[in-house]
């Protein structure tokens, strides 16, 4: 039950490009360098691989979704190694009796009988149930993943829309392993003050 790369996960399901013209003002925020508006349309971008990296939200979620696959994958190892070694023995103590039975009572040898038959469907039971943990550890799991990509795209839209508004921006576009900007000058990049305010707002609403 491994974590898939963190950014490969979140990065599904990010906005790839934020149109905006909006007439309401929004809050003021920290933004690049003046844009040169391209045949009267504003442009400018974030990489969104940087924005994440830096993201402090982001890197606190990695962690603890890090710590909970860690916890998780080596409480049901320990289990499943736990099984294994019983499921041994039983397969020992069958065989020996296997070998022997010639010379055990028939009377000792049926309550033996129903003895194995009975750790069997225990060992059985067993199985389906760690079976059954390793199945929701990983639901869990999934759910957290599918949490933090739910609020990281909230949050990168809602900032991006929010600047984009307030500056008069017409496309928030992105780069990077999810976006489709191959190349952008360095003064139409606004992920810097893009993260600066996202974890500004991020430290003022764990107060």
């Amino acid at each position: 039950m491994k974590i898939l790369p963190l950014v490969a996960l979140v990065l599904m399901g990010l906005t790839s490009i934020v149109s905006c013209k909006k007439e309401e003002k929004a809050a003021a925020l920290p933004t690049a360098g003046e844009v040169t508006a391209v045949g009267g349309v504003k442009i400018v971008y974030v990489n969104i691989d940087s924005l994440l990296e830096g993201y402090d939200l982001y890197q606190e979620q990695k962690k603890s979704l890090e710590t909970q696959s860690s916890t998780a994958e080596k409480s049901i190892a320990s289990k499943i190694e736990a099984f294994q070694k019983r499921l041994a023995k039983f397969q020992r103590d069958v065989y020996e009796t296997q070998q022997k039975a010639p010379n055990i009572p028939p009377v000792e040898l049926k309550a033996l009988e129903q003895k194995f038959a009975a750790q069997q469907n225990n060992l059985a039971t067993e199985e389906q149930s760690l079976m059954k943990q390793r199945d929701e550890a990983a639901l869990a799991l999934d759910k957290s993943l599918n949490d933090l990509q739910a609020k990281l795209k909230s949050n990168i839209d809602n900032y991006l829309a929010k600047v984009a508004a307030e500056k008069g921006y017409d496309y928030v576009l992105i780069k990077g392993s999810a976006g489709g900007v191959l190349f952008g000058k360095d003064e139409l990049d606004i992920t810097k003050a893009a993260i600066a305010a996202m974890n500004e707002e991020h430290s003022a609403s764990k107060k």
